[in-house]
């Protein structure tokens, strides 16, 4: 899988740092004994091979189904378990395990408050929840810019608060890079130490790891992991030598700036006399400039007052308008109401013609019924006998 240098690789990340996140796993050795254990985020799976030695059964759980590939080919072991998930949803049962352990994980998560809730959900009413993160005020010190993959960083109040609002006893260690002197025989036989006393500080810690739980756990004893491999004197030269380049550089370059601060004080003082008559000049081309600036004011204020007076006038001009608008508004606004009126008027007298036209045309229609039937009689009576007899007796017309 791809190495950003974030996810922790055996074989591709520097002895110190593999170190650091090794101890954390040696340190959770004694409470995982045969035990059920959740590692979230295992990443390559190289911790919960650790944790493998001495659990009863170990669940390896990672959001990248590649690292889960690359664990699962690169750290198998009987008792490990591959699983691809969320740790903010963690694909488990209710009280199904007895250790959950995240290490380095929950400053990565937008959810960090769904991991400490699932791990309380997951975990035996006797569980524990083994959690670690960068102590965010060292962590901003120790950095030039801030850590890409981390979304949110904890100081040790806010830490210790979140943990207690879920679970009801937790116990924080300070993991710190220390000093450490080692006497080591050809073969050993067993390993005494001494921790001298003082003020733990937790501002000043590099790290954090809380155990957690719901029960009342028992003894914190100091955890002090002596690597095999990786030299922290040894990344201090080199810190220190590279300081030095750095600081060597930086001389140089202040000595290059004297030189030539030094150059061009001597060119000033060669130079005055050039530079007070470039002055001269300057001043007097500036003279003139406000001269020529005074005048440009003068006609801008002549202008001015010539541009104000024509626009009182074309103001005046727009209030006789707007007069003279409003006027012929009011002459419309009559001569539309005398045009209704008419109108009223010319439409009654159309529907009393349209009346009268109705009336003489149903006369009319009356009359041209009467002369129908007086026709119709006529022609009876000339189609009479009687009629007839008297035409020939020559009595009717």
């Amino acid at each position: 899988m791809e190495f950003t240098g974030e996810r922790v690789i055996p074989g591709r990340t520097d002895p110190d740092l593999l170190n650091e996140h090794i101890a954390r796993y040696r340190f959770a050795e004694p409470l995982v004994t045969g035990r059920r254990v959740v590692d979230v985020g295992c990443g390559v799976g190289y911790g919960s091979q650790i944790l493998a030695e001495k659990a009863s059964l170990v669940l390896a759980l990672d959001n990248s189904p590649d690292a889960v590939a690359q664990g699962r080919r690169d750290f198998s072991a009987d008792k490990i378990r591959w699983l691809a998930g969320d740790a903010a949803r963690i694909p488990l049962a209710d009280d199904s395990v007895d250790i959950v352990v995240a290490f380095e994980v929950i400053e990565h998560l937008a959810d960090w408050k769904g991991l400490l809730e699932e791990s309380r959900r997951v975990l035996h009413r006797n569980g524990q929840l083994l959690v670690s993160t960068p102590n965010r005020p060292y962590y901003e010190q120790s950095r030039a810019e801030p850590n890409p993959y981390h979304v949110h960083e904890f100081d040790y109040d806010e830490f210790k608060a979140e943990l207690e609002s879920i679970f009801t006893h937790t116990t924080i260690f300070l993991e710190n890079h220390t000093n450490a002197i080692a006497f080591t025989p050809l073969e050993t036989q067993g390993v005494r130490t001494r921790l001298e006393s003082g003020a733990a500080n937790p501002q000043e810690a590099h790290f954090f790891l809380a155990v957690c739980s719901n029960r009342p756990q028992f003894g914190s004893p100091a955890f002090v992991y002596v690597p095999a491999s990786g030299n922290v004197l040894r990344d201090r030269e080199l810190h220190i030598g590279k300081l030095e380049a750095e600081l060597a550089q930086k001389t140089d370059w202040l000595e290059e700036t004297k030189l030539e601060l030094k150059k061009m004080t001597e060119l000033r003082l060669s130079d005055q006399r050039e530079q007070q008559s470039a002055i001269d000049r300057l001043e007097a081309d500036l003279a003139e400039k406000i001269a020529w600036a005074e005048k440009a004011v003068k006609d801008g204020e002549e202008d001015a007052a010539r541009l104000e007076a024509e626009l009182e006038e074309r103001r005046q001009w727009v209030l006789s308008i707007e007069k003279d608008l409003e006027k012929a508004t009011g002459e419309i606004a009559r001569l539309e109401q005398e045009a209704q009126a008419e109108s009223a008027k010319a439409k009654g007298i159309i529907d009393e013609l349209e009346e009268r036209v109705t009336e003489r045309t149903k006369w009319a229609q009356s009359l041209d019924a009467e002369v129908a039937a007086l026709r119709e009689r006529l022609q009876q009576i000339y189609d009479s006998p009687a009629y007839k007899i008297g035409r020939r007796l020559r009595l009717a017309p």
